[in-house]
């Protein structure tokens, strides 16, 4: 049935679709190196004014340094005890600021600061990490999309467009703002907003609004996120639903505290309320991407030990995701004619990983090491698991009460279940720190908890540099990684009435824009005498004129080094990497 249903698809141009599928599963995704010195970017900052990035930069630090002070007591519980209240030493102490409700006032006054700097850094991480459409898992996720405007229901024909929250928030988007890299745009920078409201809720919950703002800080400008927040792709969202259920998890293991303590407040059946919210994220995460199951299995303990949350809320929990999973099955199974099809697809996409695929862009010493070196020395994160193992020597979980201790424990749970399986899986799953972005999440807030009860000083200090540090490594990235099909567009718009042939390769990665430029004297193959030829690299057939060049764009650092004179002290490799990350394109005529 399932071969039935796709030769029934009613896409208006399935020669386009079938050939750019198979382009697709060929290629397979982009893969960047993510090392410091050779990864690559774009000279977006040079465009938008690299002097207003540095100035909104000066100011988030100084609006940082005078307001980013005091502990915030206005969240739903103080959380420093006054038992530990002689035991806190100067890095979890600012001697100058009272937690009086006098001061409750002014940090209510000064909180319309936090949203100004989080936009302002959010927005220069955006900025600095642009990538746009990457002809990658992108092109997928669009297919798909399309598919379910032109034939819907669609069940999807591989793992891409099973993930169907993503896809089908794309395929309404292209409904209203039409085929176009406008609606990527949008859904991409969409997911990416409601993941940092629904982080700040949860960072909130657990340690009030201060930690919130500086958790939301962190992770907006962290190299994982933005990189996913560039481009049209699931990680996010599954982030966002996986994020939203551990905090209704910890809203219904608060809520079993009260009958803990025995306290009779009719929380039963609000804590089964949430709990059953939380079985229902849980299962639309599973619906973004699978691997959400091994998250879960970190409840599998918790179950075990009956705490922090009641086993009530964990049956609850798991009754109302597999009710959302079954309801899938049935959909599958009725368009294909095979309940598990999503899985049958997911379990055969990448029947075995081996280490040189794992070495892509990792750092690695030993298969049972290199899961926490992938956490610890990778551009991606930055500094955050760093700061992180500094909070939990200094042991921040004493500032935490009892309600927000479980709702950490619930987090921590789940974050050190992915950590753990991925890494044990790590022949079946590539050691890509998209996959550890829950465990990145974890320990942004646990280290966010420190920061909000740090000195100034420290405060101010750490965020800088953790925020410096994610700049840096934004300013390296390979912004372009289809820079050939990227020239082939710009050659194809400057000659729109003349024929263009490339290879292969580069015409599939282009086929997309093409589309929406409405350029179709486009061609792929060898070139005969005569015919304008584009190049992807400056290998010049001999008897060739060139037509035109079309050098790859600089990184942000290396446009920022370029501009002040100082590339020309950096050794050659590295300044090439830097100023140009991808070879030149050529026009040329044969």
């Amino acid at each position: 049935m399932r071969q039935a249903f796709n030769r029934k698809s009613r896409i208006q141009n399935p020669h386009r679709l079938k050939s750019y599928s198979a382009s697709r599963a060929h290629n397979g995704p982009v893969k960047k190196s993510k090392n410091i010195l050779i990864n690559h970017g774009s000279n977006v900052l040079v465009t938008l004014g690299i002097r207003n990035t540095f100035a909104i930069c000066g100011w988030v630090c100084v609006v940082l340094a005078k307001h980013g002070v005091g502990y915030d007591s206005s969240g739903p519980n103080n959380r420093v005890g006054a038992e530990h209240g002689d035991q806190r030493q100067a890095l979890f102490e600012d001697k100058t600021i009272s937690t009086s409700s006098g001061y409750d006032r002014v940090t209510a006054g000064l909180d319309w600061r936090w949203p100004i700097v989080v936009v302002a850094l959010a927005a220069t991480a955006i900025v600095l990490g642009w990538v746009g459409y990457a002809a990658s898992d992108d092109a997928a996720y669009y297919l798909a999309a399309q598919h379910w405007i032109v034939s819907p229901p669609f069940p999807g024909y591989d793992h891409w467009a099973t993930r169907f929250p993503l896809v089908i928030t794309l395929a309404a988007t292209l409904r209203v703002l039409g085929e176009n890299e406008t609606a990527l745009t949008v859904v991409a920078l969409l997911w990416y907003v409601v993941f940092l409201l629904v982080m700040f809720a949860l960072a909130t919950r657990i340690g009030g609004r201060r930690v919130g703002w500086i958790a939301t800080i962190l992770l907006s400008t962290m190299p994982v996120v933005v990189s996913n927040a560039t481009t049209v792709s699931c990680d996010l969202v599954e982030a966002t639903f996986l994020v939203l259920g551990i905090l209704w998890a910890g809203d219904a293991a608060t809520q079993d505290l009260g009958r803990d303590l025995g306290r009779n407040t009719g929380q039963p059946a609000g804590s089964d309320r949430h709990a059953l919210a939380a079985g229902l994220a849980f299962g639309i995460a599973i619906l973004c991407r699978e691997t959400t199951t091994l998250a879960l299995m970190g409840f599998v303990p918790l179950f075990v030990l009956g705490k922090p949350i009641s086993r009530r809320a964990l049956i609850l929990m798991a009754v109302s995701c597999f009710a959302l999973l079954a309801g899938e099955a049935v959909f599958q199974w009725v368009l294909t004619g095979n309940p598990l099809n999503r899985w049958d697809v997911a379990f055969h996409h990448d029947a075995h990983i081996d280490r040189a695929a794992n070495a892509e862009g990792n750092f690695l010493v030993h298969p049972v090491l290199d899961p926490l070196v992938v956490l610890l020395v990778n551009n991606d994160f930055g500094m955050i698991f760093w700061i992180f193992l500094l909070a939990a020597w200094l042991r921040v979980d004493r500032l935490l009460d009892a309600g927000a201790r479980r709702r950490t424990i619930v987090l921590a749970a789940l974050a050190l279940a992915m950590f753990v399986l991925t890494g044990v899986l790590y022949t079946k799953l590539v050691l890509n720190p998209r996959y550890f972005m829950l465990p990145a999440i974890a320990a942004a807030i646990i280290a966010s908890v420190w920061l909000g009860s740090a000195t100034v000083r420290v405060r101010t200090a750490v965020l800088v540099v953790a925020i410096a540090v994610n700049f840096l490594m934004l300013s390296v990235e390979n912004t372009h990684p289809r820079w050939a099909a990227e020239a082939l567009v710009i050659a194809a718009r400057e000659r729109p009435d003349r024929p263009i042939v490339t290879d292969a390769q580069t015409y599939h990665r282009a086929l997309m824009p093409l589309h929406w430029h409405h350029l179709t004297r486009i061609e792929r193959g060898p070139p005969r005498p005569g015919q304008l030829f584009l190049l992807p690299t400056e290998e010049v057939p001999t008897g060739a004129t060139i037509l035109a060049r079309y050098p790859s764009p600089s990184t942000p650092l290396g446009a920022i080094l370029d501009v002040v004179g100082l590339a020309g002290f950096i050794p050659p490799a590295i300044r090439h990497r830097l100023i140009s990350p991808n070879p030149t394109a050529l026009l040329i005529r044969m």
